[in-house]
């Protein structure tokens, strides 16, 4: 009898790690679509800004991008950033 109640508690917690999983990877992906969302916005304000938005545009031209697309770049480097999202804090200097 002890030996089914073990093997329903090792299922139930294999359900729960693979619900927890499911989440994980969901979370991935909200994070992506905001960072791009904020990217995007990010971009366009750079965008309308009379002395920065030509100044960057002009800095993307000369590393050879040819009519860069501000928004389009912000929402990129956006979803990039919000995927590799990290909690870990990282280092620091006191």
């Amino acid at each position: 009898m002890d030996f089914l109640k073990a093997i329903g508690a090792g299922v139930l917690a294999a359900i729960a790690g693979v619900f927890v999983a499911i989440i994980g990877i969901l979370a991935i992906f909200i994070f992506a679509i905001l960072g791009a969302v904020m990217g995007a916005i990010g971009g366009w304000i750079v965008n309308i800004v009379p002395i920065i938005g030509p100044l960057v545009k002009q800095g993307f031209t000369s590393i050879g991008i040819q009519n860069p697309n501000l928004v389009a770049i912000g929402a990129m480097l956006g979803f990039v950033a919000g995927f590799f999202k990290s909690n870990f804090g990282g280092h620091k200097c006191e």
